[in-house]
């Protein structure tokens, strides 16, 4: 079975510092439901962190001066986007 993480990085816009948590996630989130799991865990850390935007792979929250993106890893490398979602061009055709 993949080994899925969320990799949560922050950044305080005003004074640079910047901070980077890697959290496991099992198990791994159902097809279509990333978003709302990436959501979850930074509010669950982020208690007033409101989510700016979400391209399919990276979720971009603000808290305050705080900037704080989360992301998933499988197996060590970054989740590529859903090719099903918006602003994604799939193949066409299969391999």
């Amino acid at each position: 079975m993949a080994s899925w993480m969320v990799i949560l990085e922050s950044r305080d816009t005003e004074t640079g510092e910047r901070h980077r948590d890697v959290f496991e996630v099992t198990p791994p989130p159902e097809p279509g439901r990333e978003r709302a799991v990436l959501g979850q865990l930074v509010r669950g850390i982020h208690a007033g962190a409101l989510e700016r935007s979400f391209d399919g792979a990276v979720a971009v929250f603000d808290e305050g001066t705080r900037q704080i993106s989360a992301s998933f890893s499988v197996d060590g490398r970054a989740a590529e986007r859903d090719p099903g979602r918006p602003g994604v061009q799939g193949s066409l055709f299969d391999p």
